[in-house]
């Protein structure tokens, strides 16, 4: 565009020049006239009657004359008077006509001007199409396909630069097997998937996970967008899929893998009554068309990523197009740490990082979130002129990503931070005082994005399903902040920092009720369902009689009322401890788990979830790597029978050699 705007520029540029250099084009003796001095008309006549003036140029209604003795005069004729050319003609004066003083270059410029703009135009949008290959002119090429072709240049990501997601490694090893080796398939009659769909939420690794399909298998890539194939005109989308497709004939064996695949794929009319958009089901059709008429046997796999699955046409997902549809989850806790080691592989990390503490601290993580974190640490190491990172970068790192920048410029009154160190050692009591809740990391009152503190907590491992205890520990956790401040400052001293907490309760306590049936008064009903636009989705209520809207807000107003009397007390019988805990909080503006247990136990408050460092789960991810190393040790070293056969083959290589005379 901005190349466009330049274009424009110079060529009004152009013809500015051309318009200037034409108007000033005029004979000598014009531009001399120009010079002459204004008279009245009748002047004039007086000297032409008293034979003063030697010639006269006249130019229209204008008459400029050159007196006897040289000076040269201007005036305008009256409209219809003509005596006065007779007068000139009776007096001998030398008469000469010439054209106005316009330009007829510039009447001409100025005609053509519009013409000349149009087609300045035209030929600049032309040229800001770009050029395609071999220097060819895309304008007329829309329906050439924006694929990214990688013939010689495969990828070079393998199942090893993958990591976190064994069990869809699993699953999609046997089409790099039949891309390998497609006449073992043949033989028994079985033929490939034709597609296959990896949907997930965003950064879990899906477009990795297809290039590490592409790198295995040593097949050329063929990527594209689904967006690539939406355009303005009709038709324009359903040429570029045939002629993706007619590439990919070329080139097979081969990957077509198509990313952001809702773009394109998103279901026929849906939500709208009488169609939807024509140009983009076009497209659709068209793909659905080119999926059913190639043949797998061919060697071509396509590949389809996208986030949202529930808004594909159904026509997309039946058997034969895109066969076989792998979920692509978030990596757990012992994901997260292989990814760490795959990403660290290229940093130096001090001797102190532990990487499964990082993975543990990590929860809800993706791929893209865990590579960005080291990243996040790197430059904050080489801000601070370190040779490696320590977990020092690293735990500041996995703060700015989950919280935000601190904000070192915020200033807070003395009597601001004390409430603030008060607020989160609220949230930290009931952690410690609640055998359901995730472990106490650290609590801060150090301002991070649009926080003034943070109690974090650290969980043992990932968890899949939570019972009714947890989540009761859980909003007990989120309501301790607000009972702190209750507690040591009254009703009245109540601030708005409970804003979140107590949405995020209100949320928990709605979603037991309303959804998972968990309330003795209701029983086992579900009122509502969670829509999964990004894979992540909300709670979309579904129509009930207000009786039952109306027991399910007494319900939860009676969970949440219960929690906070709760919170309330444990904070009363610990009232002296907590105080002593915000003054060392509000000197350190830090404290970890150990820490803050300390004092409290030296007030002899009983803790009954612990600081945990360790566990199990890590003891048995080391046995594993260290049973995997054994297996690939075993599966390099040959048995004998397999040495013995492997030194007949070469000795009878080396017979045959020699019987050729060949050394």
């Amino acid at each position: 565009m901005n190349n466009l705007i330049k274009g424009i520029f110079i060529w009004l540029a152009i013809f500015g020049f051309l318009v200037i250099v034409f108007s000033f084009a005029e004979k000598p003796i014009q531009r001399e006239l120009q010079t002459g001095v204004e008279t009245p008309f009748s002047t004039f006549v007086e000297l032409v009657k008293e034979g003063k003036i030697k010639e006269v140029t006249i130019k229209g209604d204008e008459l400029i004359a050159v007196t006897k003795d040289g000076q040269i005069v201007k005036t305008v004729a009256p409209k219809g008077y003509n005596e006065i050319y007779d007068e000139l003609l009776q007096k001998d004066v030398k008469v000469r006509v010439e054209p106005q003083s316009d330009n007829m270059w510039l009447r001409t410029l100025l005609g053509w001007l519009p013409i000349l703009l149009f087609i300045g135009l035209w030929f600049l949008m032309l040229r800001g199409l770009g050029t395609g290959g071999g220097g060819a002119s895309r304008a007329f090429s829309f329906g050439k396909s924006r694929a990214k072709i990688y013939i010689n240049e495969k990828p070079q990501v393998t199942f090893k630069d993958v990591a976190g997601i064994d069990e869809v490694k699993e699953e999609v090893k046997e089409i790099i097997d039949f891309l390998k080796n497609p006449e073992k398939y043949k033989k028994l009659g079985g033929r490939p998937p034709k597609g296959i769909l990896l949907y997930g939420e965003p950064g879990v690794g899906k477009t990795l996970l297809a290039k590490a399909i592409a790198g295995e298998a040593n097949v050329p890539f063929i990527s594209v967008s689904g967006s690539d194939f939406v355009e303005m005109f009709v038709g324009v989308g359903a040429a570029r899929v045939r002629d993706l497709f007619e590439t990919a004939k070329k080139h097979a064996p081969c990957i077509i893998f198509i990313d952001e695949l809702d773009a394109l794929g998103r279901a026929r009319g849906a939500g709208i009554p009488g169609g939807g958009n024509e140009e983009r089901e076009q497209t659709l059709n068209q793909l659905l068309v080119e999926m059913d008429g190639f043949d797998s046997s061919s060697g071509i796999v396509v590949i389809g990523a996208t986030n949202r699955p529930d808004i594909l046409d159904k026509a997309l997902l039946r058997p034969g197009r895109f066969d076989r549809q792998i979920f692509v989850p978030k990596p757990d806790i012992k994901g997260r740490y292989e990814i760490l080691k795959v990403h660290a592989k290229n940093k130096k990390l001090a001797p102190d990082v532990d990487l499964w503490v990082v993975a543990k601290a990590t929860p809800g993580f993706t791929g893209a979130d865990l590579e960005n974190l080291l990243n996040e640490a790197a430059l904050l190491a080489a801000r601070k002129n370190k040779d490696a990172i320590t977990m020092e970068e690293i735990e500041e790192a996995i703060d700015r990503v989950m919280i935000g920048l601190e904000r070192k410029g915020i200033v807070i009154t003395e009597k601001e931070k004390k409430k603030i160190a008060l607020h989160e050692l609220g949230h930290a009591m009931m952690t410690l005082m609640s055998e359901n809740a995730e472990p106490l990391h650290k609590v801060t009152i150090i301002p991070r994005g649009m926080a003034l503190g943070v109690t974090q907590q650290l969980p043992i491992s990932d968890k899949h399903l939570y019972d009714r205890k947890e989540l009761l520990d859980r909003i007990l956790v989120m309501l301790g902040g607000r009972a702190a401040e209750e507690v040591f400052y009254g009703k009245d001293g109540i601030t708005t920092g409970a804003e979140n907490d107590l949405q995020r309760a209100t949320d928990l306590a709605y979603r037991m009720v309303s959804l998972w049936g968990m309330s003795e008064k209701i029983g086992p009903v579900s009122v509502g369902r969670i829509s999964n636009p990004f894979l992540g989705g909300g709670v979309e209520k579904i129509e009930i009689s207000p009786e039952l809207a109306r027991e399910i807000d007494n319900e939860v107003q009676k969970i949440l009322t219960e929690l906070y009397e709760k919170a309330k007390r444990i904070l009363e019988e610990n009232k002296e401890a907590v105080l002593k805990v915000a003054e060392k909080l509000v000197e350190k503006e830090t404290l970890t788990c150990k820490e803050v247990v300390q004092i409290l136990e030296s007030y002899g408050v009983e803790i009954k979830n612990r600081c945990r460092e360790e566990d199990e789960l890590k003891k048995e991810i080391e046995e594993k790597e260290k049973r995997q190393r054994e297996e690939e040790k075993r599966e390099e070293t040959p048995k004998d029978g397999e040495e013995e056969n492997s030194v007949n083959k070469l000795l009878s290589k080396l017979k045959i050699r020699g019987n050729r005379g060949e050394n």
